[in-house]
């Protein structure tokens, strides 16, 4: 039995959800938080809540603010809910369309309880194979690799899965001026500044299925990705001359992308995604673009 709180960031799909919420039953994760980003006036939610009115399921606890928050803003909801309510315990961030492997809960706790504070991932089983959680961003050329930094570059953990130790686990922990991407690697960046050790935890598998929330090419995965690429250049601490050489270079480096992307899926809306990004941050504005529900009965 662990005594970490689990907690995840539910959209809409009420099976997967549950799934992944009775895999950290299996861990002994006695309490699990959800967030409702379903934006679908609940419906999906009240599907989920009757999947896990069994004896199986942990206790659970709802945050429903009846929108999509994004990643982040989703997650220190969670959090906050757990400071107030469930305080001081190690938390188990975990994406939804995600299980873990038998015995991951506990080595991970075990791996962040020997610190003082700490982030520990496990390693991921998704679309690419069986990968390390451990990867770097490189500031340079904005990619991500598993080989270093590079000239310049951080270390991150995978999102799928983490383990927050409880000395970390206060709202906001996340920046909240990501929605959908980039988050984690402004999150790497500043733990790393912080001298919070990221624990790369290889006795631990999650199981990632991958974009289960958002469909890849479509205009709000092009709008969130673009978006996140460009405000990473500020939030990574780059100003003046190094900001403008960073920024020149990402339109570049994303309009070569939005090329690919546009005869890959024989569309416009990587182009559409990237203008859209480029503007709004130039107006200070976001939008969430999260497609709409359908009816009740199939949201």
């Amino acid at each position: 039995m662990t005594r970490s709180v689990g907690l995840l960031l539910h959209f809409r799909d009420d099976a997967t959800t549950a799934q992944c919420v009775l895999s950290l039953a299996k861990e002994g994760i006695r309490d699990v938080v959800v967030v409702d980003n379903s934006e679908d006036r609940g419906a999906s939610l009240v599907r989920l809540r009757a999947q896990l009115a069994i004896e199986a399921a942990p206790v659970m606890h709802y945050v429903e603010p009846g929108r999509n928050l994004g990643f982040g803003s989703g997650v220190n909801a969670g959090l906050a809910l757990i400071e107030r309510n469930l305080g001081g315990r190690h938390v188990l961030l975990i994406n939804n369309d995600a299980t873990l492997a038998p015995g991951t809960a506990a080595v991970l706790e075990h791996a962040v309880s020997e610190h003082s504070r700490a982030i520990a991932a496990p390693r991921i089983d998704g679309p690419t194979g069986l990968v390390d959680a451990r990867v770097y961003y490189r500031h340079v050329s904005g990619t991500i690799s598993v080989t270093g930094p590079g000239l310049k570059g951080h270390a991150l953990l995978g999102g799928a899965c983490l383990m927050l130790h409880a000395s970390l686990c206060h709202a906001p922990l996340f920046d909240e001026a990501f929605f959908f991407y980039g988050d984690d690697i402004e999150l790497g960046h500043r733990m790393g500044a912080l001298g919070v050790p990221l624990l790369d935890v290889r006795e631990g598998t999650v199981i990632h299925e991958g974009s289960a929330s958002s469909t890849n090419g479509s205009l709000f995965y092009e709008y969130h990705m673009a978006r996140a690429h460009l405000l990473l250049v500020s939030k990574l601490g780059y100003r003046g001359l190094a900001r403008a050489t960073l920024l020149a270079t990402r339109g570049v480096t994303l309009t070569a992308r939005a090329s690919v992307r546009s005869l890959r899926y024989r569309s416009l809306r990587p182009f559409r995604g990237l203008l859209m990004a480029t503007t709004d941050l130039a107006r200070g504005r976001l939008r969430t673009l999260t497609p709409p529900a359908g009816p009740p009965h199939a949201a």
